[in-house]
């Protein structure tokens, strides 16, 4: 299949089998001239009529079961394109025998751009080291450029699949090309010029016209592919231009992935491994001002372990630890999947409930779903051992906990915090071991029809 829409019958080079190692030298050293890749001989076989070939590039395809057989079907189709053969330094008898039955030339990976010159006898027209030499520097970055590179430089702690589709937008504008996929650490950001992503379903080749490798403190950490160019043919100067860049995007990726750790670091408690106190005030801010938007129910959950003290001071603070790591991964299982759990502090920790169901009928809340998460959390905590306090502490420990919910017990943050931990307080002066809504109902009882908000809450 051609790589070049525009010039479907122009001389290509076809690269068969290995194509993955094989593809990127070949583009490095003969770009930008039509370069296609099949993964086998069988395939290789078939593809060479459909096109006027060249050169033929073949690295080892371990399928293959008769070598004779297999070069001189693909000498039939080559007619005159040269037949060249690579392989490791341990493999070169494979490329002797080739030879003898019918390959023009075999030459040792990783080839050298000159050995590939001499064994295709097609030149290097554009080889990496004669776009250093002989072009002018890039051209100066238009204002669109600029102001592209400035919103990549923005989302620089977005994820990273936003952070590739924008440098992928960039460069796409930048090389006025069909598309660009920037490949970084398993994820694709894509750029298309009808929006529409490149199809990648038969690999690297079948639709590139160029690569170029994303590097990141001398470590390959992602690449670059180009679609043909809108207009007219790429020339030196957006070469190099790409090249820079490629430098530019691994500086950019290497900062976005320092600063997705430090911000791990920052919002995660380091004894549990939840969300932190920090973490959690941005996250229930920010679900607030959602929940304010699309008019749905938020409730927090304040709830610490009933006389914890008297934990660590029986069993020391390495137990009282561990007992805080399990309490958490223990509500953390029995609570839905995009609810937060956070660590406030000590033995005390928030858990939010929101609404991420479709809209409901006005005036109806949550407190059902909250009350059945309550439930089960109560009757794991009942039956589990917890590893620190021997197998005769099972059932012993309690937990007192306090909930309140926007839009009916608080508008804020700080509000929601509060009026939580007044319920907190209620449920240690009712004796422990419950859970309570402000205003003294136990949490876990049915709860009593709600009244409609404003505007009405789903």
């Amino acid at each position: 299949m051609s790589l070049q829409d525009s010039a479907p019958h122009a001389p290509r080079l076809l690269v068969i089998a290995d194509v993955d190692r094989l593809g990127p030298i070949v583009r490095d050293h003969f770009a930008p001239t039509p370069i296609d890749g099949v993964r086998d001989y069988l395939s290789g076989i078939a593809e060479l009529p459909r096109a006027p070939t060249r050169g033929v590039l073949v690295g080892i395809d371990p399928r293959c079961a008769r070598l004779s057989s297999a070069v001189t079907a693909m000498r039939q189709s080559a007619r005159d394109a040269r037949l060249v053969f690579c392989c490791e330094p341990a493999y070169e008898s494979w490329g002797r025998r080739a030879v003898q039955f019918g390959a023009d030339d075999y030459v040792i990976f990783p080839p050298p751009a000159g050995e590939l010159e001499r064994a295709l006898r097609f030149p290097a027209r554009r080889t990496r080291e004669q776009w250093v030499r002989h072009t002018l520097s890039p051209a100066a970055p238009d204002p669109l450029e600029l102001a592209r590179l400035s919103e990549v430089v923005a989302a620089i702690d977005a994820p990273h699949h936003v952070v590739l589709r924008q440098m992928a937008g960039l460069l796409r504008d930048a090389l006025n090309a069909r598309f660009v996929s920037v490949v970084a650490d398993d994820e694709v950001g894509n750029a298309h010029a009808d929006g529409a992503a490149p199809s990648e379903d038969a690999g690297p080749l079948t639709s590139a016209v160029l690569l170029e490798p994303i590097e990141a403190s001398g470590r390959r950490i992602g690449q670059i592919r180009v679609g043909p160019p809108d207009a007219a043919g790429y020339d030196t100067r957006h070469l190099e231009k790409l090249r820079h860049y490629s430098v530019l995007f691994g500086r950019l990726l290497e900062a976005s992935t320092r600063t997705h750790r430090w911000r791990e670091l920052a919002y995660r408690d380091d004894l549990t491994g939840m969300a932190n106190r920090r973490y959690l005030t941005q996250f229930l801010s920010e679900t607030l001002d959602r929940a304010k938007r699309e008019r749905f129910a938020v409730t927090t959950l304040v709830f610490d372990i009933d006389d914890f003290k008297r934990y660590n001071d029986q069993y020391g603070h390495d137990a009282g630890d561990a007992i805080i790591r399990e309490t958490a991964q223990l509500f953390l299982r029995c609570c839905r999947k995009h609810d937060l759990v956070a660590r406030y502090g000590g033995d005390e920790f928030v858990v939010v409930f929101w609404d991420a169901d479709p809209p409901r009928t006005s005036g109806s809340r949550h407190p059902l779903e909250v009350a059945t998460v309550l439930k089960r959390f109560r009757s794991a905590l009942q039956s589990h051992r917890f590893s620190k306090l021997g197998p005769d502490a099972c059932g012993c420990l309690t937990i007192s906990g306090g909930l309140a919910s926007f839009p009916w017990q608080a508008q804020t943050v700080d509000e929601l915090l509060r009026q939580a931990d007044v319920a907190l307080l209620e449920a240690k002066k009712a004796g422990k071991n419950s859970f309570r809504i402000v205003g003294g109902r136990d949490a876990c009882e049915e709860p009593q029809a709600a009244p409609a908000a404003s505007g009405g809450v789903r």
